[in-house]
């Protein structure tokens, strides 16, 4: 009986050690190069990108928490490159609390040359140079949990057959 509660144990132990971290925050629907604007500036970006030929998707937002909310995906996609034209306010605040962002995320006027200097810009932003696919960190936090399960479960079984 001992030996089924401690092999329950063990594998809840292993099952919740194994589960990976869920963010409840919902998939990201945007393109990765995208204008946020308002509907005023939303007309104007629109047609400079397709006067230019920029492949940059433009997407007016409604409110200052939707615009966080986009900023918030790009703190966990290091592929997005966001060059805002409206809340300028609200995104400076956003870069000041995230720093890291500051490379990927171009606040501009909206004027012409603004944004047409400002999509340039955003176009020639490396997003494979800043991407973190080191994987050495996972494989050693993996490794060091398997041997402490390990270990504990070889500990378990030997006092059992004892």
């Amino acid at each position: 009986m001992k030996m089924k509660v401690c092999g329950l144990l063990i594998l809840f132990l292993i099952l919740f050690v194994g589960i990976s971290a869920v963010s409840a925050h919902g998939a990201d629907l945007t393109e990765d190069t995208m204008i946020m604007a308002n509907k005023s500036s939303g007309i104007l970006a629109k047609s400079i990108v397709d006067d230019n030929g920029f492949d940059i998707k433009v997407y007016n937002f409604e409110s200052e928490g939707d615009v966080e909310h986009q900023l918030e995906h790009a703190l966990t996609n290091p592929n997005k490159r966001i060059l805002a034209v409206s809340y300028q306010d609200t995104v400076n605040k956003y870069l000041d609390e995230h720093p890291d962002l500051k490379n990927r995320v171009i606040v501009s006027d909206d004027d012409n040359s603004s944004i047409t200097s400002n999509c340039e810009k955003l176009l020639s932003i490396d997003t494979n140079a800043s991407s973190s696919g080191d994987f050495t960190t996972p494989l050693i936090v993996g490794l060091v949990i398997g041997i402490l399960i390990g270990l504990i479960a070889g500990v378990f079984i030997m006092k059992q057959k004892n």
